[in-house]
């Protein structure tokens, strides 16, 4: 399973994309533009949990595609905890986004049901609010598409999700101040719970 540190590119990130290339990227958020960032493996949210900008959106976008970068997907604009406002933005913006030749991830919000996932979409990104996150994720999971998890911070539910097969997870808590967090990651990837690098 992959990690997204999101909007994260400091100096403990760095460190870690060389030790662990194969377990982690970012999350990169359209807000918070960053210099370097493309170079790490990564993902292209929409910020619509805070607050979606069209046009920081399409810029983010533009900059992705100006540096060759190749996200492993982009997600569609959506509305939290919505399904209905979500594939409503999904018939607008899909056709637009789609030029940028990246997978596109649909965002599955309450109220969705595996088979109401359109049939474009290339990723399944597990949105919602968390208790009926919590007890849909496995509706999703061999499905045929690749499942992300948004708004993972915690080694409990991130094991969770790796028990289910999901394909990669998200979530800001895990660099915040190398508080218990970082420390449990740094545990999950050394596979010791003795061990940390830092």
């Amino acid at each position: 399973m992959i990690i997204m540190p999101s909007n994260n590119t400091g100096r403990v990130v760095r460190e870690l994309f060389e030790r662990y290339p194969d377990k982690l990227a970012l999350l990169l958020n359209p807000n918070c533009i960053r210099p370097g960032q493309f170079i790490f493996r990564n993902a292209i949210d929409n910020a619509a949990f805070n607050r979606f900008d069209e046009s920081k959106y399409f810029n983010m976008l533009d900059r992705s595609k100006s540096f060759g970068n190749n996200p492993m997907f982009i997600v569609c604009p959506d509305v939290v905890g919505c399904h209905d406002r979500t594939i409503a933005l999904w018939h607008y913006y899909y056709p637009i986004i789609k030029k940028y030749e990246y997978p596109i991830a649909f965002v599955a919000q309450d109220g969705c049901e595996p088979e109401l996932i359109p049939s474009e979409a290339d990723w399944i990104f597990i949105g919602g609010k968390d208790p009926w996150k919590i007890e849909n994720i496995h509706k999703y999971v061999g499905n045929g598409k690749p499942v992300h998890v948004g708004r993972v911070n915690g080694i409990g539910r991130l094991k969770y999700c790796e028990s289910l097969g999901v394909t990669s997870i998200d979530g800001t808590g895990w660099m915040l101040a190398r508080g218990k967090q970082f420390y449990d990651l740094m545990n999950y990837f050394n596979g010791d719970p003795q061990c940390s690098l830092f």
